[in-house]
């Protein structure tokens, strides 16, 4: 793990706390019944539109071909494609709000299957989804300029802007605490700061390129001409059904959870937040890293080091993501207890969201490694493949699911998001040697062993001060709250150690980087 990825995850973490510090306070305010149901589904419906054309499908398309315009055509040339870009977004995007906003009772009535006939809750979710909708335009400026700043290799800033999203929503949280106003009148304040959350992680993003030289325009003319902007759209194209096709995942997933009465849906979203904190940390910052570098690679024509870095980074994930999965599979217990048994969350609703998480966690390796393995596809104008293993994991993922969800629950509509990302996964990984580059590990099988002895070392460590917490409940909250950090900060100070000494000690690559890492960051922090 380099310097930079070293700084970039430690950026993301900080973003990622702040994320969970607001799902705390959303949680503390709120717990898990209706009202957190019904704000659930009304932040699903612009997150799902801003998958489908901001972020997920964008990225992968704009930052290969803003790359390629900044090395060989200059920066003012690349700042007219992103011109080209943004203009086209905020004029697809605004008209697809409009749509949104005059067809929301049904959006939301298809979407939560009219929670089961709760007219009450249903109302609300579309009152809130109106509320929050133009979030959709606003990150979809946000996502090019967040890709012309990657691009420019200007990595921390854009993984710290949601960190803004979610320190004013925190704020306006705490202003709830303090106000009490009634509950289904707070979730409206508490999403009106939602949306204005947005527009300052959107702004901060902006005010750097600025401050870089950028000066941002509305472009018309030559839009649909632009061979840029069509490059965009050609690889856009296949990555839009790719996310279309897990959108509707998500969609007819939560469908699910909400015919399971209140508390499903908030309990899978809490989960997941706790799931994506690892995710983010290092896999998307080794995927932001590895989608710039392959980015560079496939601009000179060099898909041998294009391969080189893949595998890096990948290697890179199986470190740090698998540790990470080990480590919130055996706390989940006391990590959930902490994080969210407060306010109006019971005991049994953290019970729940850790059954949950445990079922997220077991494809937890796998969806960081399609993050990290489709930007390649992308970056060789191949994005079809991706959008066939996007389509196989979702097949795997609803099927599982429309079998299942009555008898296992909420876990089990989790346990079909891994088993979908293992699918897509596995498309990803037999098509990379064909359409990329070869992809061959020499040595697999003992990294496969040490990575697993590894692990098994740092879950015994966990699972001791897991067994420390959970014999702890009849002391009382705090005490209880108390035994968890203890049992969570003895695990990392214990396992963790353990874990990285036996990787560095048995040459798994970049383990060395990673136990010097603290050292490197230090001397560093004070050279500067």
């Amino acid at each position: 793990m380099s310097v930079r990825s070293g700084i970039v995850s430690l950026a993301i973490f900080g973003s990622r706390v702040a994320g969970l510090a607001r799902e705390v306070v959303f949680a503390a305010l709120f717990g898990a019944g209706a009202v957190a149901d019904a704000y659930q589904v009304a932040f699903r419906v612009p997150n799902l539109l801003r998958d489908l054309f901001a972020e997920g499908a964008l990225s992968s398309a704009f930052v290969p071909t803003f790359t390629a315009e900044l090395k060989q055509a200059g920066v003012h040339r690349a700042h007219v494609v992103a011109d080209l870009a943004a203009t086209a977004l905020v004029l697809v995007t605004g008209v697809i709000t409009t749509l949104a906003l005059v067809f929301t009772d049904a959006i939301v009535s298809a979407m939560a299957r009219g929670f089961a006939g709760d007219a009450a809750k249903l109302k609300l979710a579309v009152s809130l989804t109106r509320t929050m909708l133009p979030i959709l335009v606003l990150v979809s400026l946000a996502a090019v300029w967040m890709g012309m700043l990657n691009a420019q290799r200007r990595f921390v800033l854009p993984q710290l802007a949601p960190a803004l999203f979610n320190v004013v929503s925190v704020v306006v949280g705490l202003a709830l605490v303090v106000v009490g106003p009634p509950a289904e009148r707070a979730i409206l304040y508490w999403s009106v700061g939602t949306t204005v959350a947005a527009a300052a992680q959107a702004g901060v993003q902006l005010v750097a390129l600025v401050r870089m030289g950028y000066r941002p325009r509305m472009r018309i003319s030559g839009l649909l001409r632009d061979a840029a902007v069509r490059r965009i759209v050609s690889l856009m194209a296949p990555g839009v059904i790719g996310i279309a096709a897990v959108n509707l995942n998500i969609f007819v997933n939560t469908g699910f959870a909400a015919e399971l009465g209140n508390g499903p849906v908030a309990q899978i979203s809490y989960a997941f937040r706790l799931f994506f904190l690892p995710l983010g940390v290092f896999g998307v910052a080794i995927a932001t890293i590895t989608t710039t570098a392959v980015s560079e690679e496939a601009a000179k024509g060099d898909r041998a080091a294009l391969a080189e870095r893949t595998r890096e980074g990948a290697a890179a994930n199986w470190m740090l993501v698998s540790a990470s999965a080990t480590f919130l599979f055996v706390l989940a217990d006391p990590i959930v207890r902490l994080c969210f048994r407060w306010g109006a969350t019971s005991s049994a609703d953290a019970a729940a969201i850790a059954t949950v998480l445990r079922a997220y966690l077991l494809g937890l390796v796998p969806y960081a490694l399609v993050k990290l393995y489709a930007p390649a596809f992308f970056a060789v104008d191949r994005a079809r493949i991706p959008m066939v293993a996007s389509l196989a994991g979702v097949a795997v993922n609803l099927g599982f699911n429309a079998l299942t969800h009555r008898d296992l629950g909420a876990p089990g509509i989790a346990l079909g998001t891994t088993l979908g990302a293992f699918a897509n996964l596995l498309v990803l990984r037999l098509a990379f040697a064909r359409a990329v580059a070869p992809l061959s590990v020499p040595g697999w099988t003992r990294r496969f062993a040490i990575l697993a002895l590894a692990n098994l070392i740092l879950g015994v460590a966990a699972w001791v001060a897991a067994w420390a917490a959970t014999h702890a409940v009849h002391l009382g909250p705090w005490a209880v709250r108390g035994f968890d950090a203890m049992a969570v900060l003895g695990a990392i100070l214990v396992g963790l150690p353990a874990y990285v000494a036996l990787l560095a000690r048995s040459g798994y690559p970049g383990a060395d980087r990673l136990a010097a890492l603290p050292a490197r960051l230090r001397r560093r922090g004070s050279t500067r």
